[in-house]
């Protein structure tokens, strides 16, 4: 059975954002292949990060189940109250932000709230990011995401947790797999060291997503960020933004995907079949 989501496909068909004769054609093409089935959610939300080009989507539709059979550590026994997903919620606060940008963009903000490396576990971490990262498409699917990182309070101890399996494993996925198009990346709070980081990740990044990072210093001017990157409504208060402090939205995300239990072991189950079916 596939996973249930929060929203109708109908709902996004008849709003104009994906046309019903490219879903009809998805639908059927999905019938012809070696696939468990699909939710009608689930096609929608491929269709919208691939601009509603059938063949992207096609492709999408598989990277995405081999992302995730490739990587049963990142993406199966995501349970809200197991040890691997309470230990990083303790060292990062994670937000989806509750305003939207005017392009109906869905923004993720991450940053450290325990600075300790001994305590950062990359592989932990990324499970749970790729956890809100589908969260963000559960309720309300947005037309792209946009992604905020604060490096505050990160050091060069840090660097050697930096193991390149599973950042290799992230960036496929969010490359080729994940239903939601990433549009801009902006990194607060540059560390000296970040050239150093950088060429860990570069190889791992496509160019087109390379180019989107955005790097901002310490004494970022918030005025001139909200001028040319992102309204002022969209911020939380500790970025001299209009919404609540991170912590307390953090908190917030946290604890809306608590009951999200069932959707991650159907989603679970789903990708099981399609091993099976190859």
């Amino acid at each position: 059975m596939p996973p249930t989501f929060a929203f109708r496909a109908q709902e996004i068909i008849a709003q104009g954002r994906v046309p019903q004769e490219v879903f009809n054609e998805l639908k059927q093409w999905c019938q012809s292949q070696k696939l468990p089935p699909l939710a009608d959610e689930q096609l929608v939300l491929f269709l919208l990060s691939c601009y509603n080009d059938l063949e992207a989507s096609q492709n999408t539709i598989h990277a995405h189940f081999k992302c995730k059979l490739s990587a049963p550590e990142l993406f199966f026994n995501r349970d809200f109250g197991a040890e691997d997903i309470q230990k990083p919620m303790k060292v990062c606060q994670m937000s989806i932000l509750p305003t939207r940008t005017a392009k109906n963009e869905a923004i993720i903000l991450w940053r450290l709230q325990d600075t300790s490396y001994s305590k950062f576990n990359l592989e932990n971490i990324v499970k749970l990011v790729f956890m809100v990262g589908e969260f963000v498409c559960y309720q309300d699917p947005p037309d792209g995401l946009i992604v905020l990182i604060d490096l505050k309070g990160l050091g060069l101890l840090h660097l050697t947790k930096l193991r390149v399996g599973p950042l290799r494993k992230f960036f496929y996925f969010v490359q080729e797999g994940y239903s939601c198009k990433i549009r801009q990346i902006h990194i607060f709070n540059t560390v000296y060291f970040i050239d150093k980081i950088m060429v860990i990740l570069k190889p791992l990044m496509s160019k087109e997503l390379y180019n989107m990072i955005k790097f901002h210093p310490t004494n970022i001017k918030m005025d001139e960020f909200f001028e040319h990157h992102l309204p002022k409504e969209c911020m939380p208060a500790d970025y001299e933004g209009s919404l609540p402090d991170q912590a307390t939205l953090s908190l917030q995300t946290y604890n809306a995907f608590q009951g999200m239990k069932k959707f991650y072991r159907d989603e679970e189950e789903q990708v099981k079949a399609y091993k099976i079916m190859q």
